[in-house]
């Protein structure tokens, strides 16, 4: 009972997870950086399923899309969906990706990203129940779309690659009240990943992604995978928070991929709640060369 009179006459801040969070985020990584847009030439389309916690009712649910192409004079364009559902709280990120490719010698090259686009926000209290049956006037509905921006880099070469985004520039706030506030969190992306071949059957991937959210602690992911004649990977993944990953993914043909991750707490407190998450990702690669202009054909003739 103490500690609830506390939590009511101390509301400094409430710090929790905003971002979507994926384990698969190699599968379609333009959904947190648009430099990757066109980045792999084609036309690339990416879907993700994660259920979090899902022993739980109301657990958090994500889903993102996204589509990108190559189109001549090193333009690359996409679009990136990404939708969240936790409990009362419902929010739907949708931007148009631009990237351009600056090549570079060594058969290296640099892509720069831009994104524009918004989130729809709402939240739904009245699931929310009280000590009494009296009204909460701080149990209102929210709805809102805030318009927000993105930028991001994408350094590739052979078997390496190195990027930096932030998908949201705008600190936006998602209600007008004067007390209870809830903004659109700031967040930076580094990640980086290289390939060694082993022999001609097998080669290790390993890859690193750091996340860091205004106001919330530093987040790292430490994947590595095994890959059999670039279709059967297998892998694992170490998180912070104490959460570990086993990672698959399986190539069908020369245009699909399909992964699934299956995630869970090594600290033992956590791992006997049974807060599991499972991932499922879909990827289509359709391949096709970037549009040639007139100009461009000529220097080839």
């Amino acid at each position: 009972m103490i500690l609830r009179y506390l939590f009511f006459l101390f509301p400094l801040a409430l710090l929790c997870q905003q971002d979507g969070y994926l384990s698969l985020y190699n599968f379609n990584m333009n959904l947190i950086n648009p430099a990757f847009a066109g980045s792999e030439g084609g036309n690339v389309f990416s879907l993700t399923s994660r259920n979090q916690w899902n022993t739980i009712e109301d657990s958090p649910q994500t889903t993102g899309f996204s589509y990108s192409f190559a189109r001549s004079n090193n333009v690359g364009l996409g679009v990136s969906i990404i939708s969240d559902k936790i409990f009362i709280e419902n929010q739907t990120m949708i931007n148009v990706d631009f990237s351009y490719k600056l090549t570079l010698g060594n058969d290296s090259a640099v892509f720069l990203g831009i994104k524009g686009g918004g989130n729809s926000y709402s939240a739904d209290p009245t699931p929310l129940l009280g000590s009494t049956n009296i009204p909460d006037p701080a149990q209102k509905s929210l709805s809102r779309f805030n318009p927000n921006m993105g930028v991001g880099f994408l350094f590739k070469m052979a078997n390496l690659y190195v990027s930096g985004s932030m998908p949201r520039l705008f600190n936006s706030r998602r209600d007008e009240d004067v007390i209870i506030q809830s903004r659109d969190r700031i967040h930076i992306y580094l990640a980086g990943g290289a390939e060694f071949n082993i022999n001609e059957d097998f080669a290790i991937k390993p890859n690193v992604i750091y996340r860091k959210g205004e106001g919330l602690p530093n987040s790292i992911d430490f994947n590595s995978w095994v890959s059999y004649l670039n279709k059967f990977d297998i892998g694992i993944s170490f998180k912070s928070g104490s959460i570990f990953s086993f990672l698959t993914s399986v190539g069908i043909g020369e245009k699909i991929s399909i992964g699934y991750a299956y995630d869970t707490y090594m600290d033992s407190t956590l791992s006997g709640l049974n807060l599991n998450g499972h991932e499922l990702a879909i990827r289509l690669n359709l391949g096709g060369a970037p549009e040639k202009t007139e100009a461009e054909e000529e220097t080839q003739e």
